[in-house]
This record gives C-alpha cells, structure tokens and sequence, in this order.
C-alpha cells in the first residue's frame, strides 16, 4: 500500500488540519515519555524529566489551542466585518432604487395634472368658443 500517497491525498483533501496537530503532540508526548522512561536516570530524577516534559507539552497544547481560538476570532471578525459591508452594500442600492422610483413617480403625477389640465382648458376654451357661436 502506497502510505505516502494516501496521506498525501488525506491532507490535500481535508483542509482541516486538527487531526494532524493532534497526532503530532500524541507522538511528542509519548516519544518523550519512552526517551525518559528508557534513559538511565534515577527514579526521583526521571519523574522529574517527565513533569517537565508534562508541562512543557501542555504549554505547547495550550499555545496552539490559543493560536486557534486566534484565528477562530479573526475568521469570525472578518465574516462578521463583510457581512456588515454587504448589509450597508444592500441598503444603499435599496434606498437608492427607493428614491428613484419617488422620482418616476413624482414625474408621473406631474404629467398627469399638467395632461388633465390642458384637457380643462380645452374642453372650457371649447366651451367658450360654442357659447359664443350660439
């Protein structure tokens, strides 16, 4: 079985990356615990090395955990940031097509009076015109 290829494949599909992280401080942690438990050290002096090397993996687990929650907060400042742009985006064409269409409106109503009017004076000037004929 191709391994290389696999896990070349497994990477390049999954964009998350958690697992490998993950898999990396497991191997670290127990590489450090069998380096510590097969060196030739007292006992009082190995469950010194692995309290150390203890703390210094959970230090890295909670630095990379912070490194996360980091980008986790950024991701969601800049959803939350364009999400807000688009909103304004939209509200603006909205308002904009609103005031446009006030406009047609207006032009609208104004056509008519203006139409309705010269129909009065007509229909009075025709008036006029037949009063003094008869």
């Amino acid at each position: 079985m191709n391994y290389k290829k696999l896990l070349n494949d497994h990477l390049t599909n999954n964009t998350d990356k958690t697992p490998v992280v993950v898999a990396l401080l497991s191997g670290l942690a127990i590489g450090a615990v069998l380096g510590v438990l097969f060196a030739p050290a007292s006992g009082s002096e190995t469950r010194s090395l692995i309290a150390d090397k203890s703390k210094d993996l959970t230090d890295s687990a909670k630095d990379t955990l912070q490194s996360y929650k980091e980008k986790l907060q950024t991701g969601a400042n800049d959803l939350a940031a364009t999400a807000k742009d688009k909103f304004q985006t939209y509200k603006e064409k909205i308002q904009a097509g609103a005031d446009d269409l006030a406009d047609v409106k207006d032009k609208a109503v104004d056509s008519l009076k203006s139409k309705a009017s010269n129909a009065e004076n007509d229909v009075l000037n025709q008036a006029k015109q037949d009063i003094d004929n008869a």
